[in-house]
């Protein structure tokens, strides 16, 4: 059976909206506003178009104004940045509901409100009812924010076991993944263009015995440049330039058999002409998506929701752990290897809680495997904060998880021993750098 996901390419700039049974995708300024003299909502053009005509007031930046945690006043009434975002994701999920349903009717579908547009029977309930999954793709998996954001969205009546948040890079992994095997016979790049922006996201494949690692990387470009100096001949020549030189940096040396082209910046490419120049020579195949991030979260849903892992591969990206982390164990006299934390977990989701008995009272040994060819090593956590018993009378709780894709937090506690010594309020907390 096929399931219903919805993606959503969140940016400070705009959404990029997309729905796995329909080939439409939407794309809408990231901007809400309030009707002055109504409680009624609006988003994208038609929320600029309202406070243009002075009958509401404009939030946008919403992103950025959730990291920073800041606040909006509207009508004498302050609102969190976060509940702002949510309320906007909402009624961004209803108008991509509405809409795809009059894509077949309708040649071009311009953006429109979601307050005015959406009928009264269109609750939340029954939009979230009508998707099996949503996924949130962020410019860069950041843990605080989507925990809050999962949380925060509950309210507005998404599913916190059917909506998920991921990275543009892991977005990009999933698309790649999915396209026919042409398209990734060697390495695969992506040019994200947009107003004073300018991304390079690079795929890699390598082989360990019988595993298969797919990298993703994005870097931010220095290079970036504001989109209005396309709007002169001496602009394109030097943004034609500046993108030249940036392709000739990224691709030099290596064996790339596809590069995709994303963002506003490309919209109109007849200004590139030595950048397409370089991308598109030994062979290369070149390819103009602007939903590209958008349907990887498509793709990645449909996995989530399944319950499926990765189909024969080890996702590396932004959000996934990038090291295998082990300890040491005796378990019934029998010596062994017990796994903490896969290379390839989600960071929202690789945590592990275990209660030991420590043979070694002085330290906990952990056993860090980077799959990024860098060495492994030993972190020794000293566990001096246990009372001075005797051996084998010190249960220790250890907990560990992840805070982003290179950094674990470890915290190991003293668990006494029964009602003989009870539990004292000794404790060790480290972060633990995955690779150096």
């Amino acid at each position: 059976m096929k399931v219903r996901i919805l993606g959503i390419d969140l940016t400070d700039n705009e959404v990029g909206i997309a729905l796995s049974d329909s080939d439409r995708c939407f794309h809408l300024p990231t901007a809400i506003c309030r009707d002055k003299k109504h409680d009624l909502w609006y988003i994208g053009e038609e929320a600029y178009e309202k406070a243009l005509a002075g009958k509401g007031i404009l939030t946008d930046k919403l992103l950025a104004l959730s990291m920073k945690q800041g606040t909006a006043t509207i009508r004498g009434v302050r609102y969190e940045a976060l509940e702002l975002l949510c309320r906007f994701l909402s009624l961004v999920r209803e108008f991509s509901l509405v809409s795809s349903e009059e894509a077949e009717s309708v040649a071009e579908c311009e953006p429109r409100t979601a307050a005015g547009g959406i009928p009264e029977a269109m609750t939340r309930q029954s939009a979230a009812d009508s998707l099996d999954g949503v996924v949130i793709v962020l410019p860069d998996y950041d843990r605080t924010l989507s925990e809050q954001l999962l949380k925060a969205l509950a309210d507005y009546g998404f599913p916190r076991d059917r909506t998920f948040c991921v990275s543009r890079s892991e977005s990009f992994l999933y698309y790649v993944m999915s396209q026919p095997r042409e398209l990734r016979t060697g390495e695969v790049g992506l040019f994200d263009l947009s107003d004073q922006a300018l991304s390079f996201y690079e795929l890699t494949m390598r082989r360990d015995k019988k595993t298969l690692y797919v990298r993703a990387e994005k870097e931010d470009l220095d290079e970036a440049f504001t989109l209005s100096v396309l709007q002169s001949a001496a602009g394109e020549k030097l943004a034609d330039k500046i993108m030249s030189s940036a392709a000739e940096r990224l691709l030099k040396n290596k064996v790339f058999s596809g590069i995709l082209l994303t963002g506003k910046g490309f919209e109109h490419y007849d200004w590139a002409v030595e950048f397409m120049r370089q991308i598109c020579g030994f062979r290369r195949k070149v390819f103009l998506d602007f939903d590209i991030f958008a349907r990887g979260a498509l793709v990645r849903g449909a996995a989530l929701i399944s319950g499926r892992g990765d189909p024969g591969f080890v996702a590396l990206c932004s959000g996934r752990a990038e090291a295998n982390v082990s300890i040491s164990l005796e378990k019934n006299g029998r010596s062994m290897v017990f796994p903490l934390i896969h290379a390839g977990d989600p960071v929202g989701g690789a945590a592990v809680s275990l209660r030991l008995l420590p043979l070694d009272r002085n330290a906990l040994e952990l056993h860090i495997a980077p799959v990024n060819l860098r060495k492994e090593k030993t972190v020794r956590i000293p566990m001096s904060f246990l009372p001075e018993r005797e051996a084998k009378t010190c249960f220790v709780d250890f907990q560990a998880s992840l805070r982003d894709e290179r950094t674990m937090c470890v915290c190991l506690r003293d668990a006494g021993f029964g009602e003989l010594f009870p539990a004292t309020e000794g404790a060790v907390e480290e972060e633990v750098q995955l690779w150096d």
